[in-house]
């Protein structure tokens, strides 16, 4: 009897207290109540046999039988009590199995989600770091493709201003060759012009002048 309510007893501390090594501990204690039981109804079906048959040498047999009953049915009603009583607290601490393993197995897949959800996370955050990356090297290929473009184009209107500043040197050499040729073909008409009345008039002494060249 003792050991049956000191069973409930630990049952009842179960859920704030048990661990494994309790639970192995409480295993053991119920295999060995249960041997216990069995033991003693196995004794008293043979101490109830035995006395039934003395019963037979003796004169009022049937009394004598009748007389045992009683007894023998409140130990084996108190035996069965226990039984029973032991087939609860297991029914319950397989219950309490059942739950914890249950609670357990919510626990691990709600960690499961909690770290998909964290690699989500970081999934995303690592491709729009990566989408930012790719955006600033983008724009640092467009300005050094527009910084290229500029001094391409500035290298283009130097040689063109350079094209232009020389063409402009070898039109005013030309023309300043045409003014030169100019100058000097007036100058001969202006000279030729002077010495024609001189060379028709002739020299005092009636000798025509050489003519020029």
């Amino acid at each position: 009897m003792k050991s049956i309510w000191t069973l409930a007893l630990w049952f009842s501390l179960f859920g704030s207290a048990a661990a494994q090594p309790a639970l192995d501990a409480g295993k053991l204690e119920r295999n060995a109540q249960r041997s216990r039981i069995t033991a003693e109804r196995q004794k008293l079906d043979a101490d109830f046999k035995a006395a039934e048959a003395a019963c037979y040498s003796k004169f009022l047999a049937n009394a004598c039988r009748e007389k045992l009953r009683p007894p023998y049915s409140a130990a084996q009603a108190d035996l069965r009590r226990q039984e029973i009583l032991m087939n609860e607290v297991e029914r319950k601490i397989s219950a309490a199995d059942q739950l914890l393993k249950t609670e357990e197995k919510l626990n691990l897949q709600q960690q499961q989600q909690e770290e998909q959800a964290t690699k989500v996370q970081q999934d995303a955050a690592t491709h729009a770091e990566r989408a930012m990356q790719r955006e600033v090297d983008q724009g640092n290929s467009a300005e050094q493709a527009e910084s290229n473009k500029a001094s391409t184009d500035a290298k283009m209107e130097s040689n063109q201003s350079k094209a232009a500043e020389a063409l402009t040197k070898r039109t005013q050499a030309t023309a300043n060759v045409d003014a030169a040729r100019k100058r000097h073909e007036q100058a001969a008409k202006k000279r030729a012009d002077r010495e024609t009345p001189l060379r028709e008039e002739g020299p005092p002494t009636g000798k025509s002048l050489p003519a020029y060249p």
